[in-house]
């Protein structure tokens, strides 16, 4: 049941959680401009890719909640 609630949880914070990491990401690139400057352009494009992954993920954290809550014998809502 706690696996359940940790994975609706995570399937609705989950733009939060995008967010956050991008931010880092971009931090790390402003800062690595100055020092290293190939990772600075390495962290634009894995800014990129974390984008690109987002939505997948989204639909993973959401078939794996369904899958959960059908082997618990739970009603899962579908929105």
């Amino acid at each position: 049941m706690r696996v359940l609630l940790l994975l609706r949880g995570m399937r609705s914070n989950l733009p939060m959680l995008v967010l956050a990491i991008c931010i880092c990401e971009g931090t790390i690139a402003f800062l690595a401009m100055f020092a290293f400057p190939p990772l600075s352009l390495l962290m634009v494009f894995l800014g990129l890719l974390t984008l690109a992954i987002a939505p997948l993920a989204g639909i993973a954290l959401e078939q794996l909640a369904v899958l959960v809550a059908y082997l618990l014998n739970i009603e899962e809502d579908t929105h």
